[in-house]
């Protein structure tokens, strides 16, 4: 079966700025890896594979956006990631980008349906 329009859509969007995806589920608590691809799938019905997801948040520790740490829990260790002033900033602009962007579109003449 083909995916709707809409579900491409948001596949795509949410791939196209996935930092951001993944800064604005931090600004609302600090997560470990999984529960990031947890949420990016229950939030936006999206799945990523690790081989997307992992590489996209050691970029965004290495440019300042997010910090991580090595945490244990019953024996098994994982890395908590928690967003730092950088990342709300980044975030911040991302969100004015996108609502410039969207008014644009609309002044255009292509206004989006609800």
């Amino acid at each position: 079966m083909s995916k709707s329009p809409s579900r491409l859509w948001r596949e795509r969007l949410v791939k196209t700025g996935l930092d951001l995806v993944i800064l604005g589920l931090l600004t609302e608590k600090n997560r470990w890896g999984y529960e990031i691809n947890m949420q990016i799938r229950d939030k936006y019905d999206v799945y990523l594979s690790a081989g997307t997801l992992y590489p996209l948040l050691h970029s965004l520790e290495e440019r300042g956006f997010v910090e991580a740490a090595w945490q244990s829990e019953g024996g098994r260790g994982r890395r908590i990631y928690k967003i730092t002033e950088r990342g709300k900033e980044f975030v911040a602009a991302g969100e004015r980008a996108l609502e410039d962007l969207l008014k644009r579109i609309r002044a255009s003449g292509g206004k989006p349906h609800s």
